[in-house]
Parts: C-alpha cells; sequence; structure tokens
C-alpha cells in the first residue's frame, strides 16, 4: 500500500521535470487532489486527522490472556485498560466508547468488592440505550462501549468461576 504512494508520487515528479513550465502551485494542487482520493488508504496518527477517519472497527474481548490475577475485579480492570482501537479507528467512535468504559471504570471503584453492583447499572443503562438512537458516531460508540463493558463484566465472572473451579476440584480429590 505505502509502496503504490511512493510510486505515485514518484511519476509525479518524473511528469514535472518533463513539464518544466508547471507552475509550482498547479503541482500543488494536483498532489493534494491525489492524496485526497487516498486519504482513507493513510493510517491518522495526528489528533486532527484521526478524528476524520472513516473507519470504525469496534474493540472484542480477547479469547485467551497471558495474565493471572486473584480477583474478578483485575480481570475486569485488565480488558478496561487494555481495550486495542487500532490506529485508524474513527475518533468520535472511539471518544463515545472511552467514555463509557471510564463511567465503568468508576462505578467499578466505588464498587470494587460487588461487581453485581456495576452489573445492575448496566444493564439499566443498555435497557435505556436499546431505544436510542445511534445517528452519531460518539453515540454508536458509547452504546458500543456499554456493550463491552457488558462482554468485559461477563467474562471476568466467568475466569473467576472456572479458577475457583479448579480449586474446588484440586481440594475434593
Amino acid at each position: 500500500m505505502n509502496r503504490d504512494k511512493f510510486d505515485e508520487i514518484d511519476k509525479m515528479f518524473e511528469s514535472l521535470e518533463k513539464a518544466n513550465d508547471e507552475t509550482l502551485e498547479s503541482f500543488k494542487e494536483r498532489l493534494s487532489g491525489t492524496l485526497d482520493n487516498q486519504k482513507d488508504l493513510v493510517d491518522y496518527k495526528k489528533d486532527t486527522d484521526y478524528h476524520r477517519s472513516p473507519m470504525v472497527r469496534r474493540p472484542t474481548i480477547p479469547d485467551q490472556i497471558n495474565a493471572s490475577f486473584d480477583t474478578r475485579l483485575d480481570y475486569f480492570l485488565y480488558f478496561i485498560k487494555n481495550v486495542n482501537y487500532g490506529v485508524s479507528n474513527n475518533g468520535q467512535y472511539v471518544h463515545g466508547h472511552v467514555r463509557a468504559l471510564n463511567q465503568y471504570l468508576e462505578h467499578a471503584k466505588i464498587n470494587h468488592n460487588d461487581l453485581s453492583q456495576v452489573e445492575a447499572v448496566l444493564k439499566d443503562e443498555l435497557e435505556r440505550y436499546v431505544s436510542v438512537s445511534k445517528n452519531t458516531l460518539d453515540i454508536k460508540g458509547y452504546y458500543d462501549g456499554l456493550n463491552y463493558v457488558n462482554k468485559a463484566l461477563k467474562k471476568s465472572k466467568e475466569i473467576m468461576a472456572s479458577k475457583i473451579n479448579a480449586i474446588l476440584k484440586k481440594e475434593l480429590q
């Protein structure tokens, strides 16, 4: 992909050398037009460009993790703090998603000994958001963030249940 862009730029320089009468302004316009046509292929890293990226990728909870924790809260925090949005995800979408994660991170800190409280609050909010129009990327990101939090809570519960089950099996032998 990058090689194609460099080849395109090289061709432009070659054509510029051939047409000595071409002005610098017309060359800039032509170069700008070519780059504008390819902006969907560019990985944006600057904040201003990052928000223009049309791409939306919904982050997922990993099936396997290479970490072991002692509490359900630790697993939940691991999932919340290690979200991978990629470099080309839409900034508005990511902003909404992060807003949801941060909100429930605060709920988890308050109810750190009982994540079922967080689950109850989340369930109510998810039910409210089902009927909300997701007509902006920020709202869609927030809603997907709520669903991500829900999956993180479920996965943390599953992992701890599995650990407890393994301990009980070991003790019963």
